[in-house]
């Protein structure tokens, strides 16, 4: 039998041949896989960069943003400041009450509606914005009933006159209408109420119905009697026309 041999020449392209298939094996399962990795890399790279890029446009900005956080906390508060925190009834009256004194302006009667909603805010506890109106009837002169105007327009809480009507009487040459008053205000805030000043007004008697005395007889000997000393100038002669 005849040995069948494989020459150098054979063996040298057969090493060709697995070298070539280890290569190409190489490629398929090695290279293509570490390619899809290198472009899930360079895509988690290029994101991240993004997000750098923000971050460090906001750290250059950062001055620049305080700033302007602390301008919309100074507007807030400034607008906080010209409402007042309530304006109770008797904060009304006496509003009506400063406006004539310092207009002459004659307040014939006022109807009230309180507490109305111009706006609640989003927030917990966040600020609610309401008025008061005020229906008055007034009589004045045409000079003061302008001042009136202008005292409503500059008071210094906010308020404004939504609707006015006003007649001439000419009997008596003066002005008669009603305004419509409005007073804005501002709950939930931290600004502390301001009451109303004392005004010196004297509000009333413990008892309207005086205070008993001992007065001494007129003569030397003769008993002191009982006798009431009454608080209400003319309360006296009154009682006294009723026995």
């Amino acid at each position: 039998m005849k040995n069948i041999g494989i020459t150098d020449k054979e063996k040298q392209l057969l090493f060709v041949v697995l070298a070539l298939v280890v290569l190409a094996g190489s490629y398929f399962f090695g290279f293509t896989k570490l390619q899809d990795q290198t472009a899930a890399i360079t895509a988690s790279n290029v994101q991240d960069q993004t997000t750098v890029d923000t971050l460090r446009n906001m750290v250059s900005r950062q001055a620049e943003t305080e700033q302007e956080t602390e301008r919309y906390k100074q507007t807030i508060k400034d607008i906080i400041a010209k409402y007042p925190s309530d304006v109770p009834q008797e904060k009304t009256i006496y509003q009506v009450q400063e406006m004539e004194d310092v207009t002459g302006v004659h307040v014939d009667s006022i109807s009230f509606s309180m507490n109305n909603l111009v706006q609640n805010f989003s927030g917990e506890n966040a600020p609610s914005g309401r008025y008061n109106t005020m229906g008055m009837h007034f009589s004045s002169s045409y000079d003061q009933f302008k001042e009136m105007l202008k005292f409503i327009r500059d008071y210094e809480d906010r308020c404004t006159a939504p609707s006015v009507s006003v007649d001439f009487d000419q009997a008596k040459g003066t002005l008669t209408g009603t305004v419509n008053y409005r007073t804005y205000f501002l709950t939930n805030t931290e600004k502390e109420y301001v009451d109303v000043p004392e005004t010196g007004i004297e509000s009333g008697v413990d008892s309207i119905f005086g205070t008993l005395i001992n007065v001494p007889g007129e003569f030397e000997g003769e008993e002191s009697v009982g006798r009431y000393v009454y608080p209400i100038e003319g309360l006296e002669e009154l009682l006294d026309s009723q026995q």
